[in-house]
């Protein structure tokens, strides 16, 4: 399974928050009145060389959460609780970007790049 998957499926079993979330992208229909949260795969990296050839992968995976229009939630707590999930199952969070606002759909959104290393094993 790919990390954009694994982490939509542990994503999408934690997180109560949001109306959905979508691995890739948001389908068009899905209104600006529901919270979303979009997990998209970002860049991967090679590491740990021994016996010429690699033995684990970063891989780095962009987190978008795009606010209901008429939210009441308190941002900074879901995204604080979001960060500290991830981190309790093995990620690192490597940047926030701060909120911005979407020009077509004026939802409120914010960007978390999060890590994931994994071990290559020997077959």
């Amino acid at each position: 399974m790919t990390v954009v998957m694994d982490t939509f499926n542990l994503i999408k079993e934690h997180v109560t928050w949001t109306d959905g979330v979508y691995p890739k992208l948001i389908p068009k229909e899905v209104p600006a009145s529901q919270t979303s949260l979009l997990i998209r795969d970002a860049y991967s990296n090679l590491g740990s060389y021994g016996n010429d050839t690699f033995n684990t992968i970063e891989q780095n995976v962009v987190i978008q959460i795009y606010y209901s229009l008429d939210s009441d939630l308190d941002y900074d707590e879901v995204e604080i609780e979001l960060m500290k999930f991830l981190t309790s199952k093995g990620y690192t969070v490597n940047d926030i970007k701060g909120r911005q606002t979407d020009p077509d759909t004026e939802q409120d959104y914010q960007t978390i790049q999060v890590t994931r290393n994994k071990v290559i094993k020997e077959k």
